[in-house]
Parts: structure tokens; C-alpha cells; sequence
């Protein structure tokens, strides 16, 4: 993010941020919030807990619609009432369908609006954004990394498994932008039902390289599109 920066001149506006030291406890606070979904992101895979991330995700667009709605004073229209109630039920049968809830669901869905909230007390762009949150999320991933993996075994990592977390940081840098400049331009509510197209497009990508979805999961994914459908329509309406 520092690299990139650089190279589009933002440095000085970082660095204008940087010198509100008042507002260090906020930046810390965001990362703080922001740092458990990192970590969730990666650790669950591995721990064969993708589906407690993915029913986590799935309820996190409805607590941002709740926040948007209850928080922020913000009015939804008759389709995306409609859009929300399809969504929910779909997400209440994927709860019922699953062996149980785990603490992941919780941090994922109420996580991620903490930290939206936190964020909008404060107008930054999205790219100094994310870069604050890494800059004080740094101190914390060093102490991480070398707990777990000794200073004197880095310098025995191939350059290519060097080369290649870089790339997935490049990779997954932008989206995440994204995902933030999204989350400050448009109301809560409506950026909550937005996130369903995520899982949705996992979905299709899902199908295209050839993964069978078991038929009690079908209703999950109809539902979720189908109150995607209804948002497009709505907004192509309120354009016109």
C-alpha cells in the first residue's frame, strides 16, 4: 500500500493523517475490529470451518441493512423490504440446514458493522483507509510471526513462496479498496444487500469449474439472487 501510494502521490495525505495523533486511538480501534476478519479469513479453511465463514457472510449484508436502517435513520423501498425478507429466509434455512452456530458467525456478522461504524465517524479515503489499518496492524503481525515462526527460518524461505504471498497481497489489496470505498460512498443499507453478489458469484465460479451443489442448498442461492434480481430492478427504476 506504501508502494502504491508513492506512486500516485498520496504519501503527504497519509502522512497528513498520520500527524492527527488524536485520532490514533480511532486508527487503533479500526484495526483492532478490522484484524479478527483477516484472521478468520485464513485461519477458518484450515480448520475445516468454511462453512461457519460462509453462514457468517450470509448474515452479515442483513446486521448492515439493521445498522443502516436502525443507526443511521436510513428508509429502504417496498423492493428492498422484499429483497431483505427473501434474503433473511434463505438465510434462516441455511442456519436450520447447518449442524449448529458457531462463535464465527457472530464475529463475522457483527464484526464487520462495528468497524464500518467506527469508520464513518471520520472522512478518510478509502486508500488511507486501508493503509492505516495495516500500518497499525503491523507492529501486532511481526510479534504474530514471530511467535510462530522464528526470525532465523525467514531467511531460509524460497523467494518464490516469497514472490508468491506477495502476489496475494497485490491480488487481495484491490477488492478490499474497493469493498471500503463501496462501503463510504453508499448508504449502509443498500451496501449490505450489495454483498450478497460476493457469495453469489463464488456460486457461479463454484459451477463453472465443475462443483456439484447438493440440492437441500439450492433454496440458500435462489433466495440470495433472487433478492439481487429485485435490487437491480429497483435501482434500474429509481435511474429511470
Amino acid at each position: 500500500m506504501l508502494l502504491g501510494l508513492a506512486i500516485v502521490g498520496r504519501i503527504s495525505a497519509l502522512w497528513e493523517q498520520l500527524k492527527q495523533w488524536r485520532l490514533w486511538p480511532s486508527f487503533l480501534l479500526s484495526a483492532v475490529l478490522i484484524a479478527p476478519q483477516f484472521w478468520i479469513f485464513v485461519w477458518a479453511p484450515l480448520q475445516g470451518e468454511i462453512l461457519s465463514v460462509a453462514l457468517g457472510y450470509f448474515a452479515l449484508p442483513l446486521t448492515l441493512v439493521a445498522v443502516g436502517y436502525f443507526v443511521y435513520g436510513e428508509q429502504l423501498s417496498r423492493a428492498q423490504w422484499l429483497a431483505c425478507m427473501i434474503a433473511a429466509c434463505g438465510v434462516i434455512y441455511a442456519y436450520v440446514i447447518a449442524d449448529g452456530i458457531s462463535w464465527i458467525v457472530f464475529v463475522v456478522a457483527l464484526g464487520y458493522p462495528l468497524y464500518f461504524m467506527n469508520r464513518r465517524r471520520y472522512s478518510i479515503a478509502s486508500d488511507l483507509v486501508f493503509t492505516l489499518d495495516n500500518i497499525f496492524l503491523l507492529p501486532f503481525a511481526l510479534l504474530a510471526m514471530l511467535y510462530l515462526q522464528p526470525f532465523n527460518t525467514w531467511l531460509h524461505i524460497e523467494v518464490g513462496s516469497w514472490a508468491y504471498f506477495l502476489g496475494l497481497g497485490i491480488i487481495g489489496t484491490l477488492p478490499m479498496l474497493l469493498f471500503l470505498y463501496a462501503s463510504q460512498k453508499l448508504p449502509l443499507s443498500l451496501f449490505g444487500l450489495l454483498t450478497y453478489i460476493e457469495p453469489s458469484l463464488v456460486f457461479c465460479l463454484g459451477l463453472l469449474l465443475g462443483e456439484r451443489i447438493e440440492l437441500i442448498q439450492w433454496p440458500i442461492y435462489g433466495a440470495i439472487m433472487l433478492a439481487l434480481l429485485l435490487i437491480a430492478i429497483d435501482r434500474d427504476k429509481r435511474r429511470r
